[in-house]
């Protein structure tokens, strides 16, 4: 009894190979060798090419149902599921509620391989993150929440090293911070994907993009004040000679704790209504990174501030300074004291933070002159030691 599957996916592809010409006939001519020949890992790895870079006019859900469904059983069900991505989203650009079914029956027929169901699982966020209604507004952001935090907990306990699917998934999830206005979210998240993508692989637009959303995010993120971990990032080469190159020197602005310089980029940043509605956020913000910079910038026995010092530094008026103390107290900034009597702040330790090249030389600076002072002591009880074990 003939093999009826067999016929109709050498009925589609004979019939695609006389429809095209050129390369694409070779390709369809490749595909029938490959398939005949039952040679499966070389049959998905060239069936991924063309998912990925179709030919013009390719229907991919007629080639996944003509073609692709008939040995899906037989292949890698990670690489299956890297398959089915592509072939969702040409759903979803027809059919919304059909690309979404075609992922759920795809979770199904992989989900004995945890990284291959953890891919799906991604690829349906990312659809319902593009599934907006007429006010470009996300049609059910809880879901994608719930899908969100259950596929995070399966990556964080099931998936080993890093994988593609960390890949997929940081870019997917910091999309999600992105479309709920979570800065702080969204900047770690951002991060992270970035730490595990390949940056050749992305475009030079996708790479600018990037930079300016992960600047923003890193003036307007709640508790982000580390930015030397963005500020060493490559994706930040993204921004020079385009008109956004002043977003690095204010995120350098804000590193240094220099309210002068942010302040002569104004004119730019005022220009973005996110950040000049939230101009009174940035100086609180500016402030205590001025006020951490003043601290580092002391050895660890002089980081007894007055407060006219603060004020100066801090562009403060001198009785808020006490307030602008206590708010970096709370925010674990800083430990310290403040001596109201005398109106002096002593700072005993300063969040440690990914420093530029001027502060590292700043640091070690202070490493000499701490190294003086050992020598030095040393030097002092080696010529007084003689004197110190008579006494004893």
């Amino acid at each position: 009894m003939p093999d009826t599957n067999m016929e109709r996916v050498e009925q589609y592809l004979s019939r695609k190979k006389k429809a095209a010409k050129g390369d694409e006939a070779d390709l369809y001519q490749r595909f029938e060798q490959l398939y005949s020949k039952k040679l499966w890992y070389e049959l998905a790895n060239e069936v991924k090419k063309v998912v990925y870079a179709p030919p013009l006019g390719l229907d991919l859900k007629e080639f996944y149902d003509s073609f692709i469904s008939d040995f899906e059983h037989r292949i890698n069900l990670l690489q299956l599921a890297e398959i089915t991505i592509p072939i969702a989203n040409y759903i979803f650009a027809k059919d919304r509620d059909g690309a979404l079914a075609f992922l759920e029956k795809m979770g199904r027929t992989v989900k004995k391989d945890v990284q291959a169901k953890i891919r799906v699982d991604v690829g349906q966020i990312k659809l319902r993150l593009d599934n907006k209604d007429k006010n470009e507004r996300c049609v059910d952001i809880d879901t994608v929440r719930a899908l969100i935090e259950s596929t995070r907990k399966e990556i964080d306990e099931k998936v080993h090293g890093v994988q593609s699917v960390h890949v997929a998934f940081y870019k997917v999830s910091s999309v999600y911070y992105k479309e709920i206005g979570d800065y702080a979210s969204y900047y770690r998240e951002a991060l992270r994907y970035l730490g595990v993508e390949d940056l050749t692989t992305l475009t030079t637009e996708e790479k600018h993009v990037h930079a300016v959303l992960l600047g923003f995010a890193a003036l307007l993120g709640e508790n982000i004040y580390n930015l030397g971990e963005l500020l060493a990032h490559p994706i930040l080469h993204a921004l020079e000679n385009t008109a956004e190159v002043w977003i690095k020197h204010v995120l350098d602005a804000f590193n240094e704790g220099n309210i002068d310089k942010f302040n002569t980029y104004e004119r730019e940043w005022s220009e973005w209504d996110d950040l000049k509605r939230r101009k009174s956020g940035l100086m609180n913000k500016m402030r205590l990174l001025a006020l951490m910079e003043l601290a580092l910038q002391r050895t660890s026995k002089n980081r007894q501030l007055t407060f006219s010092e603060v004020a100066k530094a801090c562009q403060v008026e001198p009785d808020k300074v006490e307030h602008l103390v206590m708010r970096a107290l709370s925010k674990k900034l800083i430990r310290g004291s403040i001596d109201q009597v005398n109106g002096e702040v002593l700072i005993s330790w300063v969040q440690p933070r990914v420093l530029n090249e001027d502060q590292l030389r700043g640091v070690a600076n202070r490493i000499v002159e701490w190294t003086k002072d050992v020598s030095g002591m040393e030097d002092l009880v080696a010529a007084n030691a003689r004197d110190i074990l008579t006494k004893a």
